[in-house]
């Protein structure tokens, strides 16, 4: 049986691939890779993307310390920064990867280590007497969560850059 396809037919001119070829098509693969996870890295940890998140979370951390009428308000403009941040991230991403299972690991990690620094520092100043333990609490945790970002981010592009000279 014939096959269909035009470029079974011919196949006069047609030479195959080199091994030097193969090895220069993989090595333009590791560096769009690479190229791809440094700028999603960029743009999920830019300014304005953590000023965002770090809006979110002080402002659902500082919020433990409302009256409870107000305790509740407070969702509805956590879940419009929520919603800011997963439209800007659906049309504003230069590249959007799948979430791997080690980048959803360590998220969780980060995000555990943070809530658990968040409740031990309000418990201390809660026990301690201070009158708004979670507003200072959140303050504190969001800013050294600033301050660890950019670094975190370099180590992450390192970490990126490692793996993919790994792979191939």
């Amino acid at each position: 049986m014939e096959s269909d396809d035009k470029h079974d037919r011919n196949l006069v001119g047609r030479q195959a691939v080199t091994p030097t070829d193969a090895q220069a098509a993989l090595e333009d693969i590791r560096r769009r890779q690479e190229q791809s996870g440094v700028a999603e890295l960029r743009f999920c940890l830019s300014r304005s993307s953590l000023l965002t998140a770090a809006l979110l979370l002080f402002v659902s951390f500082a919020s433990f310390d409302l009256p409870n009428p107000w305790g509740g308000a407070v969702l509805v403009p956590g879940l419009l920064l929520v919603a800011l941040m997963v439209i800007r991230h659906a049309h504003g991403a230069p590249v959007r990867n799948g979430l791997g299972a080690g980048a959803a690991l360590v998220g969780l990690a980060c995000g555990i280590t943070v809530f658990g620094a968040f409740r031990g520092l309000a418990g201390a100043l809660s026990s301690g007497g201070v009158p708004t333990p979670h507003l200072i609490a959140a303050t504190v945790v969001v800013g050294a969560c600033l301050l660890v970002a950019p670094r975190a981010r370099m180590a992450a592009e390192a970490r990126l850059r490692r793996r993919a000279e790994r792979r191939y």
